[in-house]
C-alpha cells in the first residue's frame, strides 16, 4: 500500500484530472496541475498527520481535548516526534480515500 502522502497526491490528480483536460479546458493542460497537486498532497498528508498527533497528545496529557495552555504547549514540543511518528504510522494504514477526499473537498471550498 502506498504512504499516507502518496495517496494523498494522487486523490489530489484525480480530483483535477477532468479540469486539466484539453477536450474540457482551453487553458489547462495536465502539465500545468502536476506540481500543485503534488504540493497540494503533502500539505493534505502533512495536515492530517499533525491534527491526529495534536489530537492524541492532548488526550494523554489530560484525558480531554482541550485548547492549547503552556504547560500542554511544553509536553507537546517534548514530545512531537513520538506523536507524528505514532500519526504517521496509523494513518498509513488505516486513512480511507473517502477521509481524503473530505479533506480535500473542504481545502477547496475555503478558497472561496
Amino acid at each position: 500500500m502506498k504512504t499516507l502522502h502518496g495517496r494523498c497526491i494522487r486523490r489530489w490528480k484525480l480530483r483535477f484530472k477532468d479540469v486539466c483536460d484539453s477536450k474540457v479546458s482551453p487553458y489547462f493542460r495536465k502539465r500545468d496541475l502536476k506540481g500543485f497537486c503534488r504540493e497540494s498532497g503533502i500539505v493534505t498528508a502533512d495536515g492530517m498527520i499533525l491534527n491526529m498527533a495534536e489530537g492524541n497528545a492532548k488526550f494523554d496529557f489530560d484525558g480531554e481535548r482541550h485548547g492549547w495552555s503552556p504547560e500542554f504547549s511544553k509536553f507537546f514540543d517534548e514530545n512531537r516526534e513520538k506523536y507524528m511518528t505514532e500519526a504517521r504510522l496509523f494513518l498509513n494504514e488505516e486513512a480511507t480515500n473517502d477521509e481524503i477526499d473530505d479533506l480535500i473537498e473542504e481545502e477547496i471550498s475555503n478558497w472561496n
